[in-house]
């Protein structure tokens, strides 16, 4: 039994995204959010309302990724779908911890992640593609490969992902352990390789497993990490 509360709140947004999916009758990605919200799929599954609409939003991620404009209407209709379902992941957290409010969660996020997202999905196709970011990207198309990278943190493997712009580190997140801001060695090494190539490489040096994936445009340059640390050997 895991008694962690983040633990729990995953767990309590996953299965609740995954009874969406099973009432909408969407069984294999990818997730098309924008027509979902275009047919009010909240009125055939008798959700509320949404509290923001698909041209609004509480949060996007940076939209500067190739096919961003596309990417990013998925990512605001997610959150508007989401913004329906908040009510009763509000309810059913409320319900776990003894009714007490859930102050400085954000569910919209975290649901229209999971929107594009499945958990239930996800889980099952790291396993066969080896954490393959472009594949998965190319089956999750509807979503940034910065919402994919991000969401393998939600998964039980740990590991520190890390998204890098033009040279500069833009998020530094981890599942396992407080990441140093400075990149190690061998982090180092697979970024320099991406980013002058343009192509995927993969390393186990000095201890650290690390993959990076490059996501470029002509005139910019996103690499994406998945590095895992010596303490937690693969």
């Amino acid at each position: 039994m895991n008694d962690n509360p983040l633990y729990d709140l995953h767990a309590l947004l996953d299965n609740l995204v995954q009874e969406f999916m099973a009432k909408a009758s969407l069984h294999q990605p990818p997730i098309d959010a924008e027509a979902l919200s275009k047919a009010k799929a909240w009125q055939l599954l008798d959700l509320d309302a949404p509290s923001i609409h698909s041209k609004k939003s509480v949060q996007v991620f940076d939209p500067k990724e190739a096919e961003g404009s596309d990417v990013k209407k998925q990512w605001l209709a997610a959150q508007t779908l989401a913004s329906s379902l908040q009510k009763e992941a509000k309810v059913r957290w409320e319900k776990l911890n003894g009714n007490q409010p859930a102050f400085g969660i954000s569910f919209i996020n975290l649901i229209a992640q999971r929107i594009l997202v499945p958990t239930h999905w996800l889980k099952s196709l790291v396993l066969k593609l080896d954490y393959d970011l472009l594949e998965l990207k190319r089956i999750f198309k509807t979503s940034a490969y910065e919402v994919i990278a991000l969401r393998l943190l939600d998964l039980e493997n740990p590991c520190i992902i890390t998204i890098v712009d033009n040279g500069h580190i833009f998020k530094r997140k981890s599942n396992c352990c407080n990441p140093p801001k400075i990149l190690s060695p061998t982090e180092a090494m697979v970024l320099d390789y991406v980013h002058e190539n343009s192509r995927t490489k993969r390393i186990n040096d000095q201890g650290w497993q690390v993959t990076g994936w490059p996501v470029h445009q002509l005139d910019w340059r996103r690499e994406i990490l998945r590095s895992i640390p010596p303490e937690f050997p693969d």
